[in-house]
Parts: C-alpha cells; structure tokens; sequence
C-alpha cells in the first residue's frame, strides 16, 4: 500500500481502534512508513489542522524520529527550509494538543544539536529571542513561555541520548555548555518573584516548567556553583513557598509535589557538579541555608503522625548529595576552629542521622532512611584514604556520629513480630530483605570506623537483648538484630582475641527453644560467617558444633545450619578430626531421610567430601560405601527405567549430590602405595556415566550434569586423573557422534589442557581434538544449509571457546594435527560473524583475535593471507548494519588484530573492498571511506582510538550520525 497522506490516516485510526492483530499489523506498516524517505514529505500533510490529533501526533513523532534517525537522508541546502517548517508547525500548535506540540518541540531540538554550531551557529539567541509574547500577540503569554521552555528543557535531553559521531558531539557539547549561562538567566526571569511581594501560586506551572529547564541544563554541567548563586536561592525559596503555602494545608497536590521534586532535583545537580567543590565557601553558604530553610520541613514532617514521604525522601536525597558529594570539605570543617563551619557540618550529619532512624520500619512506616546509606560509605571510604596523621584525626571526629548510627541501625534491622508481619504484603518483605542487606554493607563501614568499639557495642547490645528475652521472649527480634550485625563484620576481622570468643560462648547459650526459629538460623549464619576466623581460634569449635549439628536436625533451619557447615568444613577442615565421626553420622542421617532439598543435600555432600579428605584412606572408603553407595544404588535403578522426565530428575538430582562430593574429596596421600578414593570411586562406576551417556546422549541437562561432576573430578584430581583420560575420552567422544552438545565440548576443553602436553596422552588428545573439530564442523554445515544456525548457537559458542583457548594453551593439538583442516575452521567463523546472537559474534571474533595474533608463530600467516580478505568483508559488512550493533566492538578487535599483524594485508584489503561504490551501505561517501582508512591504519598501539574510528564509520554507514571526514 502506497505511503499516501490518506492510506496513513487509515493506518493511525486502525492502529488506535482495532483489535491486537489488525493493531500490529498497522504499526508494522506504519513503522515502515516513518523509515521510508517519503516521510519527509506526508509528515507536513498529516500536521494540517483539519486532521484528527491522533494523525497529528503520529506526524509529529515521525518527524522527530527521521531527525533522531535519518539526518543523513537531509541535503544541507535543505536545512533551513526544514527548520522553517518545524518553527511554523510549532506556532501552529501552540494552542494545542499539547502532545502534538510537545513531540514538534522535541522535534526543533533534535534538528538544533544537529546543526549547531556550523549550520545555525546562533541558534539559542534567535529561539530566545523568537519565542517572545510580543512576537506571537495570537497565542497567551503564558504558553509563549511554555513553549520556550519546553523546547530550552528538552535540548540537554535530547543531547545525551541521541548518538553522534565524536567530534560533532564535541563540538555540540561545547556550545551547550558556554550558552548554558544565558538559559539559566533567563530561567531566572520565569522564576523571579513579583516585586515587593512574593511567588504566585497562580504561577505553578510556569515556576515547574522553569525549574524542570533549569534542572535539565544544570545536569548538562555547564556551569558552577558560583555562577547559580541566584537559582540556587530562587529554587530553596520557591520550593519553602509552596510548603508553606500548599492550597490544602493538609497535604500538597500532585502539581505541588512535582515543582518540589523538580527544584530539589536542580539542586541537586547543581551541588553534584564535579567542579563545584573548588568553592568551598559557596558550598558552605548554600548548606547553611538549605539546612536553615529545609529542617523546618523535615521537623514539621517528622512530627505529623501521616508524614508526607515523597517531600522527606526528596529533601533527604537533596542533603545526603550535598554531603556525599562534598564529604572531604565537610569533615575538615569539623576539624575546624571557625565555630560556624563546625556547626553546618555537625548540623547536616545530625539531619542525617535523624533520616537513618526515623520512627517506624521500612518500608510500611517510613521510606527514607534508605537514602543514607551511600553517604556512610562514602564518609569511610574518604576518610580511610587520607594520609595517616590526617585520617587519624578523622576518625576520632566522626566516631561518634557512627557510634550513633549502630544503635539506630540495629533497631531499624529488627524483624518486624508476629502480628505485624501479618499485614506486610510479599512486596514489603522483599523490599526490607533489601533494606537489611544494606543495613548489613552500612555495619562494615561502622566497622572500619570504629573497630573494636563496635564489637563492644554489639556484645553489650546482645547481652542486654538477652537479658530482656529472659523476662519476655518477645523480644527476641533484638537478638537477632544484634546477631545479625555480627554477621555483617565478619570479614572485616582478621585478628581478635577478646570479643569473638565472647560472642561463641553466648552462641552455645542461648536459649533457643524459648525464642523464634530466625534467631537460631542467624546464630548458625553467625557460625558460618566466623568460620575463617575459627582457623585460628580452633577451641572455640567446640562450642559450635552442637549447635551446627542440632540445626541439622532442625527442617526449619536446615539451609542455614547446611550453609554453616559447608563454611566450617571448608575452613577448619584441619581442626575438625576430633568430631569427623559426628559430623559424618549426622551428614548421613540426614542424607537418608530423604526430608532434605536438593540444594542442601549439595552442600551436605561437599561437607562430607571435606571431612573424608582428612581421615585415613581406609577409613574413606568405609564412609564412601555407607554415604555414596545409595546415589549408585539410585542411579543403578534409574538406568534400568524407560526414559522420562521424572526418571531423568531422580538421574540429575543424584548427579548434582556427586558432583558436589568429588568436587571436595581430596586426602594428601604419604605412601605411594595408596590411591585417591576419588579415583578409586570414579574408576568403579565410570560404566555407569559411560551407560548414562549412551541412554540420555539426547537429554542436554542430563549431560551438561555429567560432565560438570567429570569436570570437578578433573580438577580436584588433576595429576591424579591420568587413569581416567582414556575412559573420558570415550565418553566424550561417543556422546558427541551420538548428539554434539556444548557441555561435551567444554569438558574436552579441560581434558585437553590438563593432559594435552603429556606424551602418554597427547596422540588421544589429538585424537579428540580432531573428532570434535571435524564433526563440529560437519554439523554447522548442515545447519547452515538450512538456515538453523542460531537453534545451536550454544554449541557454536562452546566449539570456538574450546578452540580459542586449545590455541592459546596447547596450540600443538591443532597444529600437528593433519586431519584438522585450519582453513575450514577459519572460514567456518568467518561465516558465524554473521549470526544475529551478539555473545555467539563475540566468543567467534574473540577466536579469530588469537587466531590472527599467533598465526605468525604457528605458521598459518598463509590462512590469513587467503581467507582475511573474506573476513575483512564480513566485518564491514557487519558494520555496515548486517550484524548486531552491540557487537561492533568485537568486530572492531578483530580488525585491531589484523591492523597489527598484517597491516599491508589490510591496507590493500581495505582500499580494495571500500573502492566498491555502494559498499558496504550507500550511506558513506567516499571521502568518509577514504577519511576511515585513514584513521585506523595510523592506529597501531591505540586500542580506545582505533575503536572510536571503528564506531564512528558503522554509525555512519548505518546512517546514525554524519562522519564529516579530515
């Protein structure tokens, strides 16, 4: 159907009026109609004031996308014509419908940054000066300025989402920056209040849309705090007027709180502004008075029993930004003797501190103490990294503002009662599982503050919950509070003898069978997080294990008490002789009742395998017969099954249990007499992993579960795998002919690596290199004659991942491999750089990079020389806008790789293919080619610069942005 003004008026009517079949199949043609070039032409139609605003909003909005999209399709002696057209279409409007009009403003801003500053280099004077009342005596004041604004606002927008080429955006930038000033002055006017009176509430609309382009202009970064003295005052009292003068004093209006939250967000830019903290008395100035004017606010708000939250949380954000951006500045002033600087300090964090503990729990009572966290980090943080003396100095200042905050902390963290969790939806419970993560960072930085002053806290906090839970077990909540914290600090010590010992004895104590479940699974967290610690602290293990080992018996508790014991195992291992016997009993009890999840039975496992690693070989093998044998007596039953899904969970679940167990199992061994029980185990049943590979070779998550319990007995065995390399090597390669899959591929990888330098095994490692490489090769083909390509893509990613890092570590298995035909492997990725998946591009390019930069050394420059000319095509076609844009990076990489290995090769490659009119898209002249070629040959060293190059000519090419060239 023709792109006719009255087919498209259909189309939009269709669009908004029809069913969802005829509604997609309206924006599909419609879609088409804003990329064809006509567009240019029916948008002006459509615009006619006789048209439905829906069919004026489309016009609109295709206006602005062929602008954003499309400027190379506009010839420059074309320039002003469009932007006279655009200026009248938005005069057209100014009544009206303000989405149309909106959509034309966005429109006239696309068109300034394009042509700003070579094509309409005055651009700002003659809008400012254009869009004045007197000038439209046909449309209201107010919306003259309306319209101003909005089209001022929506430049810096635009600005940082369009896409441009370097230079142009440079420039842009430039220009943005130096009228910046004279925007913001005349902001100024819209915001200035009536002589000898004040603002006007009439006046809302106006002071929003001035604030929302004062914000937007701020952000841009043009200017300084200094040089916003005046809007910075104008918009703290703008944002107190309209507080205190609400129209309904009970609560403000959605027009109110908008121009609230808009003021506070220039604010805050302005006080983000990188430069800004060269004016230190600025700063302070304004901190004094934004603190003078907003804690009346924040006062009035605490105090109201339904607290406004949206005016607490902006004006808290508005002060944590002055404070996290200015921190350094701030805590000097602390260390001051000027009386005044001290007090603004000490003022803005006591406002800070009173956000972290406002009254109520997150999220159902209040949502703004969340806002502080970033400032404490960043209080440490800058502290920390001062010279000595002066950190000192520091920290013995900021103690107690921290000392504060861990109390304040360990009331906010507390886990809401029994009828008060009732109410919380799953939402709130998320939300507050997050806010408690982030109470848990906020407790480190307490900690790099305070040191043992906290543990000190912390013991005294607990002892005294306890004691409260003595006279009632409702406060049990404080408890875990405390427990909580101490979890929380666990890695930021290393050394401490006093207070942690402390802590394990209360551990052992507390009276868990009176309190809720949750304080003994944070206890058991507690014993997890201190297991490190332990290594050194060996006696107070003692005091643990009961209580790791009674949690396991605990359903309620058995992720944490799994978890804890995993962690103890794991790093006490050496200590933990003296309780093997328990340990094992318990990990079997628990492994037979078959009562536990997966994940935990996981975890079991790789306890058990860390326990058995430091008993004698004999012993092992006792346990190993008691503990593993069911798995084999499972997976012995399964086989004998037909194949099903529920038969083939029951094969997956055991696999997972044993590959956690062998990725654990490891005993040092002091007679050459005896063996590994891994190797030992994996010997005895490798028949049945060759059986599970022969029936389920089809069944990708059966095999992928295989070979990852094979690969974790490659790792953990390493040297001591060599018996098995053969027995592997036939799994793998009878799989593969059967279904090749990535996780056959990945587990080669590993064999290869581990043994593909052994003379014993190199002829086999050969061997399975060319198997995989050749029937990889033969089953990419097939795909690719049928056009399936990206239904393996996953195969493809795990084949040229195996071959990049095979060439990289043992290139000799590729090399001396005669059957391995290293051109075919060569033009098979040039051939996948064309597939649409971007990770799939990328793990291909990522191979032909090392392929390229070693080729020289492994005497396959010739592949290069052959075949790079075909590469080069492929990437510059990719580039051109047959390949993914996300990928141009790694095709990028792959020219950088050919630029330093075989820059004659590619000079003449480059000069040869670019020569081609219409090539690679018809949108690049041959100046910007010849300007390309250019640029990338010279950059040899300069990986950042060759990119930029790179990125600007497939912008170009796929006609984003105009490569002006030398």
């Amino acid at each position: 159907m023709e792109f006719t003004a009255e087919n498209l008026e259909k189309a939009v009517c269709l669009f908004y009026r029809s069913e969802a079949g005829q509604q997609a199949e309206a924006h599909k043609w419609l879609t088409n109609a804003q990329n064809s070039p006509q567009a240019w032409s029916f948008v002006w139609d459509l615009l006619h004031p006789q048209r439905g605003s829906e069919v004026q909003f489309f016009a609109a909005t295709t206006l602005h996308t062929k602008i954003l999209k499309y400027w190379n399709e506009v010839p420059q002696d074309h320039y002003e014509v469009l932007k006279k057209r655009i200026l009248e279409s938005i005069v057209s409007f100014a009544m009206g419908p303000k989405i149309v009009l909106n959509r034309l403003c966005i429109a006239l801003s696309a068109y300034i940054i394009h042509t700003v500053p070579q094509h309409w280099p005055k651009a700002f004077e003659e809008l400012v000066s254009s869009f004045q009342p007197q000038y439209l005596p046909n449309v209201e004041p107010e919306r003259v300025i309306w319209i101003l604004l909005e089209i001022l606002t929506v430049i810096p927008e635009e600005f940082s989402s369009m896409t441009l080429a370097t230079s142009q955006r440079y420039r842009v930038k430039n220009v943005l920056q130096e009228v910046s000033k004279d925007i913001l002055k005349v902001v100024e006017m819209c915001l200035v209040p009536i002589p000898n009176a004040n603002f006007d509430m009439s006046n809302l609309t106006t002071y929003l849309h001035s604030a929302r382009c004062a914000s937007a202009w701020i952000q841009l970064g043009g200017v300084n705090i200094d040089e916003c003295t005046r809007i910075m005052n104008l918009l703290v009292d703008l944002t107190c007027f309209v507080y205190w003068n609400r129209i309904d004093p009970e609560g403000m209006s959605s027009e109110e709180m908008e121009l609230t939250e808009v003021t506070l967000e220039a604010l805050t830019a302005v006080i983000q502004h990188p430069h800004t903290s060269k004016y230190k008395s600025y700063i302070l100035k304004h901190s004094a008075n934004i603190l003078e004017k907003f804690n009346k606010i924040l006062e009035t708000e605490t105090g109201n029993p339904e607290p406004n939250k949206d005016i607490l949380t902006s004006i808290y954000l508005l002060l944590v930004s002055l404070a996290d951006s200015h921190c350094k500045l701030f805590v000097e002033t602390l260390r001051s003797s000027n009386a005044v600087e001290y007090k603004i300090s000490d003022d803005l964090f006591k406002c800070i501190l009173q956000c972290s503990d406002l009254p109520g729990t997150y999220p159902v009572d209040e949502t703004s103490s969340t806002v502080t966290f970033s400032f404490w980090y960043t209080l440490q943080d800058d502290i920390l990294s001062m010279d000595s003396e002066e950190c000192t100095m520091s920290l013995v200042i900021v103690k107690p503002y921290y000392r504060q905050l861990v109390g304040m902390l360990l009331r906010k963290s507390m886990l809401p009662n029994d009828e008060e969790s009732k109410t919380w939806t799953l939402d709130d419970k998320e939300m507050f599982r997050c806010y408690r993560q982030d109470i848990a960072d906020t407790f480190m930085y307490c900690y790099n503050v305070l040191n043992l002053e906290m543990l000190d806290i912390l013991i005294v906090q607990l002892e005294n919950a306890l004691q409260k839970c003595n006279d009632s077990p409702s406060h049990w909540n404080w408890v875990d509070s405390c427990l909580h914290a101490f979890c929380a600090i666990a890695e930021c010590i290393e050394m401490e003898n006093l207070y942690l010992p402390k802590l394990m004895v209360v551990l052992k104590d507390i009276p868990y069978a009176n309190l809720r479940t949750k304080v003994l699974s944070s206890a058991l967290e507690c014993v997890g997080a201190y297991s490190e610690w332990m290594t050194d602290h060996p006696d107070v293990i003692t005091n643990v294990i009961p209580l790791v080992i009674s949690g396991l018996s605990n359903p309620e508790v058995t992720p944490s008490a799994t978890m804890a014991l995993k962690d103890l195992t794991h790093n006490c291992q050496k200590h933990l002789e003296p309780y093997t016997d328990h340990i094992l009993a318990s990990c079997q009890s628990c492994l037979q009742s078959g009562n536990f999840k997966l994940a935990e039975c996981i975890r079991l496992m790789s306890s058990v395998g860390k326990v058995m690693s430091i008993l004698p070989v004999a012993n092992v093998m006792q346990y190993l017969n008691v503990i593993v044998a069911p798995s084999f007596e499972e997976i012995q039953y399964v086989l004998g099954q037909p194949p099903g899904p529920g038969v083939a969970t029951r094969l997956i679940t055991r696999l997972k249990m044993l590959s956690s167990l062998y990725g654990s199992l490891y005993l040092t061994l002091f007679t050459y007499e005896d063996v590994q029980p891994l190797l030992v185990v994996v010997q005895n049943t490798m028949h049945l992993y060759t059986m599970i590979g022969s029936k389920y070779h089809a069944n990708k998550e059966v095999i992928e579960v295989l070979c990852n319990m094979l690969k974790h007995t490659l790792t953990t065995l390493l040297d001591d795998s060599r018996p098995l390399v053969s027995d592997y090597m036939n799994l793998l390669l009878s799989v593969n002919r059967e279904t090749p899959q990535p996780s056959v591929l990945q587990l080669s990888k590993t064999l290869m690596i581990l043994f593909g330098k052994e003379e014993q095994h190199v002829q086999n490692m050969r061997q399975l290199m060319t198997e995989l490489t050749n029937t990889s090769l033969q089953v990419f083909a097939n795909l690719s004659s049928t056009n399936q390509l990206s239904e393996k893509s996953d195969l493809i990613e795990s084949f040229f991942s195996m071959l990049a890092q095979v060439y990289k570590k043992v290139p000799d298995l590729i090399n001396n491999s005669p059957s391995i035909e290293v051109s075919s492997v060569f033009e098979c990725a040039i051939f996948c750089l064309s597939m649409p998946e971007t990770q799939t591009v990328k793990i291909v390019a990522t191979f032909l990079c090392s392929f390229i930069s070693h080729s020289r050394d492994n005497a396959h420059a010739a592949v290069v020389q052959n075949y790079g000319e075909s590469l080069l095509m492929k990437v510059l076609l990719s580039l051109g806008g047959s390949g993914p844009r996300s990928a141009i990076d790694v095709f990028s990489d792959v020219m950088f790789a050919l630029n330093k290995k075989y820059c004659d090769n590619l000079a003449r490659w480059l000069n040869g293919l670019l020569q081609q009119e219409g090539f690679p898209t018809t949108k690049i002249t041959s100046q910007q080619k010849a300007y390309f070629i250019k640029m990338i040959l010279k950059e040899k060293s300069n990986k950042r610069k060759f990119g930029e190059a790179v990125m600007e000519f497939a912008l170009t090419c796929r006609g984003i942005i105009k490569l002006e060239g030398p």
